[in-house]
């Protein structure tokens, strides 16, 4: 609309000089204008001309990267893979923003069921490889919705569901924008997976003897070890997960004890639960339930297994004061009591700490919560220690 009212201003102009031309000097002069006029509406033309291509270019760039109406896949270049999609959603828009410096995506899909369903799946499918920081879920008058803020070591992510009454389509909104400092974590996981290639020809594939391979495990752990998707690692394996959110996982292994049992129980703690006066008891506690365990376990002829606990970050303010020091203290006593018992350990600490000296959650292998692990921590690190820590079980027979 801007460029024909300035055509039109330019040809008021015109006709303006041509009058005062006329009255002037006379008809003579009518020519001179007339190429004037001429030149300058062909000027207005082609520049009429140019910003309608220009505008048309523009219009193209911003929907370069949105996917309208696309099948349930058709997701930006780049969107992040450990971001939940459920096969059912189907997709409306899909974008990618790289201005201002930061790289976002947005997804909007429909589901065809319940709010609550949704929510439910989301839920867990969030917490095998996100940190949940908030959720929040309400029924109104005519509607429902429900909202999750997660964010894992390079992503910060929003998931937002909205359903109106009697309508059986809920919307979906994910926002997800990458974090600072993502890009130097990918650079030393590449630099991480280059040694791995590199001395590839003097690391033997894994492989497992076949009283392994028919032996039936039970892991009986939380968070980290459920977020470990150690089925999905080691398919060969019979090797069953059971989360228990709680220090104390009495309860759960007197029940898998009940019946014939397992061959092996590995038995992990998390860090969540130190130190143990935060939780209203005490380490001597803790050790007493660990010894426990493992009585429950050779009384049935089950072979256990314990774990160090992945260490923390301190200086995250997710995480307690002392909460460091209390785990290390344990670990140092897993060690000693796995040592005078014959029991073999699976050393998470040792696979994931900065260094020796340094005992500390390595900021590679870290989620962005300073407790929780990522996936490179389990495919580069933890995979490796978990067959010959099983097959030491085995040989010891204890």
């Amino acid at each position: 609309m801007k460029i024909f009212d300035r055509s039109k201003a330019v040809f008021g102009v015109i006709s303006i000089m041509m009058a005062i031309a006329v009255f002037s000097f006379g008809c003579g002069i009518n020519d001179a204008v007339s190429d004037q006029e001429d030149e300058i509406g062909d000027a207005v033309i082609e520049q009429v001309d140019e910003d309608d291509g220009s505008e048309q270019e523009s219009s193209e760039s911003a929907e370069s990267d949105t996917v309208e109406e696309g099948s349930d896949r058709d997701l930006s270049d780049g969107f992040p893979g450990t971001v939940p999609i459920n096969d059912e959603a189907e997709i409306n828009e899909s974008s990618k923003d790289t201005g201002g410096g930061s790289e976002t995506y947005y997804v909007n899909m429909s589901f065809e069921g319940a709010i609550g369903q949704l929510s439910d799946w989301y839920e867990s499918e969030l917490e095998k490889n996100w940190q949940i920081d908030s959720v929040s879920e309400g029924e109104y008058d005519g509607w429902a919705d429900f909202y999750v803020d997660a964010q894992n070591d390079k992503y910060y992510l929003s998931v937002y569901l909205f359903q109106d009454d009697g309508d059986d389509i809920v919307s979906i909104d994910i926002n997800i924008e990458r974090k600072d400092g993502a890009e130097e974590i990918e650079e030393a996981e590449e630099a991480i997976e280059e040694e791995q290639e590199e001395g590839s020809d003097a690391v033997a594939a894994v492989t497992y003897s076949g009283e392994l391979e028919n032996a039936e495990i039970a892991f009986v752990c939380a968070s980290v070890g459920s977020a470990w998707n150690i089925n999905e690692h080691f398919p060969g394996l019979n090797i069953a997960v059971y989360d228990e959110y709680q220090f104390d996982k009495g309860d759960m292994i007197r029940d898998l004890l009940a019946g014939s049992g397992p061959d092996i129980m590995i038995i992990k703690e998390c860090a969540a639960y130190f130190p143990p006066e935060e939780e209203g008891t005490s380490m001597e506690a803790y050790r007493e339930l660990i010894r426990g365990w493992v009585s429950l376990c050779r009384n049935k002829g089950v072979i256990p297994v314990l774990t160090t606990v992945v260490p923390i970050d301190p200086n995250n303010a997710g995480n307690r004061s002392g909460q460091l020091e209390s785990i290390l203290e344990f670990n140092d006593w897993i060690h000693d009591y796995c040592r005078n018992e014959n029991i073999s350990i699976l050393d998470l600490e040792a696979a994931v700490r900065a260094s020796d000296k340094n005992r500390v959650l390595d900021p590679v292998y870290d989620s962005g919560d300073g407790l929780h692990l990522n996936d490179s921590a389990y495919s580069q690190r933890l995979d490796h220690i978990l067959i010959p820590a099983l097959e030491q079980a085995l040989g010891s027979g204890q």
